[in-house]
């Protein structure tokens, strides 16, 4: 690090701005207002030509450079083109932060339909959401973070009434964790066990499309009769892998009729990847996929592959920390450091006491 570097890191950015402005080629820029993050800076500024919004994230890099900072994210306002926030990150994440405590004081199963608390993010407020319905895609290169994450939606979903969980885990690794809260599950790349699993869910899904035809309505909520199913996949491009060219096939299509149809009847999928490449992640399935997490990512195309061209600036992936994630919903991706589910507490979260009844071995 330069002298000149170091000593910017510790004088107000709104002193040093006007030099590193003249630097990089910045004129016509002026700071509005600086505020503290917990990984550094933000700071509004206010254009003037010839820079624009464009410029700015041009020169994110230098500007990087110039404060010794880890990144630089720009981030433009939605209701001013002449104004544009500078994001200045001394570090990529806030760290590891345990997922809380979210059940019940008295032990009465959770409502499925609440928000997920998933994790937090780069401002250290609590990153939410609501996925009755939803999709979900997670994706990120190995040692990303990719199974934890999939353990803060599991955390929810054990802890849920009328939820019913269906897994396919070819690794045999991360769903054995939770299998006494699985409802049927195969372990390994087993095609014909994936196949039948697959077909069965049609099943379902056909015996619900008929009840709702004769309720009027659009959408079915979770009950006791027909609870929300949530089909989870470890590992999307190993799926039936063990299996002849012909079964694989039948179980991608399979796997993409599921998503496809099953939306409206409360039977989702939560996709899991460690290849987030266009091979594995074709544009027809992510389209029907709402919802996109994409960790850290070897390069942009793996990010795209996951959060679909436009909704990342570069380097926003690439070297991120363990468990940082991009959340994309079909807009602008916005952070959030997934929650830490270490193993030894997942015993407490895979079958809670009121839910034992309910608890079954998969595959009897």
């Amino acid at each position: 690090m330069s002298h000149a570097t170091w000593l910017r890191k510790r004088i107000p950015i709104r002193l040093t701005w006007p030099t590193v402005a003249r630097e990089l080629g910045l004129s016509g820029t002026r700071v509005k207002r600086i505020k503290t993050t917990k990984l550094g800076s933000e700071v509004e500024l206010r254009l003037a030509p010839p820079t624009t919004s464009s410029t700015i994230e041009r020169l994110a890099e230098g500007i990087a450079v110039a404060y010794g900072a880890a990144r630089v994210r720009v981030r433009m306002s939605e209701l001013r083109a002449d104004l544009v926030s500078v994001f200045i990150d001394y570090t990529r994440s806030i760290g590891v932060v345990p997922l809380p405590d979210f059940h019940h004081p008295v032990g009465i199963p959770l409502d499925p339909l609440r928000s997920f608390a998933l994790g937090i993010d780069d401002d250290g407020g609590t990153v939410s959401g609501e996925f009755y319905g939803h999709h979900i895609l997670v994706g990120g290169i190995p040692g990303s973070g990719k199974s934890n994450a999939l353990r803060v939606f599991l955390s929810h979903l054990s802890a849920s009434r009328n939820v019913a969980l269906f897994g396919i885990d070819p690794k045999r690794v991360e769903l054995t964790l939770w299998q006494e809260r699985f409802t049927d599950l195969v372990l390994g790349n087993d095609a014909t066990e994936t196949i039948d699993l697959l077909e069965s869910l049609h099943a379902e899904i056909n015996r619900r499309t008929r009840h709702l035809s004769t309720l009027g309505s659009a959408k079915l909520l979770p009950s006791e009769e027909f609870p929300w199913i949530v089909l989870v996949v470890d590992e999307w491009a190993e799926v039936a892998a063990g299996g002849s060219s012909k079964e694989r096939a039948r179980a991608d299509e399979l796997l993409r009729r599921y998503v496809s149809l099953g939306r409206a009847v409360g039977c989702t999928a939560i996709l899991c990847t460690q290849r987030p490449t266009s091979e594995v992640i074709d544009v027809g399935t992510r389209t029907l996929l709402n919802e996109r997490f994409a960790l850290r990512c070897g390069d942009r195309h793996q990010a795209e592959a996951i959060l679909s061209a436009g909704t990342i600036q570069p380097g926003d992936l690439i070297g991120a920390s363990v468990g940082r994630a991009l959340w994309s919903d079909g807009g602008p991706a916005k952070p959030v450091q997934f929650f830490e589910v270490p193993d030894l507490r997942i015993s407490f979260l895979v079958c809670p006491g009121y839910l034992q009844s309910d608890c079954e071995s998969p595959r009897k």
